[in-house]
């Protein structure tokens, strides 16, 4: 998984917010430099609140583009929106400051508690241990004749690490193509092109850069997969590649669901798969995780069995915003109501007005490769364990997340109806 996020302000037109995460060709992920159980040391210093609120936030999310599109892969990262949408926080104040915490779940929580967790999550994640990596990286890029809030700029370099670099914007392709070769560093060359011009007014640009790749703790071996059905919503079916492995796997058989986790590196990191009874539905399995994800969550005892699940890509781009309105996120968006006076004196006003997000996720036998993309625009006005073992055979519409263990954080989230 890599990425960036480029946060753009505008004098008279649309800025924007790129988050991008993007999938490393490679599975046989570099060993960070941590054992598990300093990781796990660290993790225990993480506010807690910073995550439940960021998976609870994607969850609301995942919920609202569900409903809109019921019979598509959902596929998001509730931890990059969540950052995305963060860093822009610190330049809110007012209705606009407390619209946005309701939404993101930070309601209650300070400046100082929302940045000084995302600060923690974010060293955590790259300390991420043997199997799995995990890169991240900030920075902005600044019109050098246009006045800043020192004390945002100073915020955003002491929580999120980010630099900041002073530009002629006057000069477009120099100025693209300096960005545009700090984020393919960071992607190592997945996204060589992310910024494609500079517009007049366009006055700072807030870049994150993620990286993710991770290998199985236990690999699927190729010569185990074989051609198998999918059932469809529809009620018809599709051959897919099915995936077959035996082990012992953290596994729950419930009244109307089955879950497994299959993890990556050492076990620090997973996919958590759920899976629907056959007679139950996959809308009826999200209601219940949107209503109460803590049961998916806890730790599942481990059980001997085989798992089976068919190899797939799926990919996803919606826009944000009537989400997060249906959210109670609206004055953001209000170029009259909106204020972001934190980041530049005004007028001009700034508002929100774009937030798109686009995905991709990979499983194959090596692992899972993932990739996420947020948009956000900023405008201006004027500027239970079972007695036998288990076969699970994941042959029908699931929910999936790909999770943090030692932080809780659910890092992708999403809803595969075909493979």
């Amino acid at each position: 998984m890599k990425g960036s996020i480029i946060l753009t302000f505008t004098k008279l037109t649309a800025g924007f917010v790129v988050l991008s995460l993007l999938s490393s060709c490679s599975l046989s992920a570099k060993p960070s430099q941590i054992s598990i159980q300093d990781r796990q040391e660290t993790a225990s210093n993480l506010d807690t609140k910073v995550v439940k609120a960021a998976n609870g936030f994607g969850l609301q999310i995942h919920k609202q583009l569900a409903l809109q599109d019921p019979d598509v892969n959902i596929f998001l990262s509730p931890l990059s929106i969540s950052m995305a949408l963060g860093m822009a926080y610190n330049g809110s104040s007012g209705t606009t400051k407390e619209q946005m915490a309701s939404a993101l779940g930070w309601k209650g929580m300070s400046d100082e508690e929302i940045n000084r967790g995302n600060q923690t999550l974010n060293t955590l994640l790259q300390k991420s241990g043997k199997g799995v990596e995990v890169h991240m990286a900030n920075s902005m890029w600044l019109r050098k004749d246009f006045s800043f809030n020192k004390k945002f700029l100073d915020t955003n370099k002491t929580y999120y690490g980010a630099k900041a670099e002073e530009l002629d914007f006057n000069d477009s392709d120099k100025t693209v193509q300096t960005i545009n070769k700090w984020v393919d560093e960071q992607t190592k060359a997945k996204i060589p092109n992310l910024l494609k011009q500079v517009d007049p007014s366009d006055v700072m640009f807030l870049v994150n850069a993620v990286y993710f790749k991770g290998a199985w703790t236990q690999e699927f071996r190729t010569a185990d997969t074989k051609d198998d059905l999918f059932k469809k919503k529809n009620g018809s079916s599709k051959t897919v590649k099915m995936m077959s492995q035996q082990g012992s796997y953290e596994y729950v058989k419930a009244e109307d669901y089955e879950a497994v986790r299959l993890p990556y590196g050492e076990g620090q990191m997973d996919l958590l798969v759920v899976l629907p009874d056959e007679q139950s539905t996959l809308q009826a399995l999200q209601e219940k995780i949107w209503q109460d994800p803590s049961q998916f969550q806890k730790p599942f005892k481990k059980s001997s069995g085989q798992i089976r699940i068919p190899r797939f890509k799926a990919e996803y781009g919606k826009s944000l915003i009537e989400s997060l309105k249906k959210m109670g996120m609206n004055i953001p968006f209000d170029p009259l109501q909106a204020d972001l006076s934190r980041i530049a004196a005004t007028p001009p006003n700034l508002f929100i007005g774009k937030v798109t997000h686009k995905s991709y996720i990979e499983v194959n036998e090596k692992g899972t490769e993932a990739a996420a993309a947020t948009v956000v625009g900023v405008k201006t006005t004027s500027l239970e364990q079972p007695q036998d073992p288990f076969d699970l055979k994941v042959d029908r519409p699931f929910f999936i997340a790909i999770e943090d263990r030692q932080t809780g954080a659910w890092l992708f989230v999403g809803s595969i109806v075909e493979p």
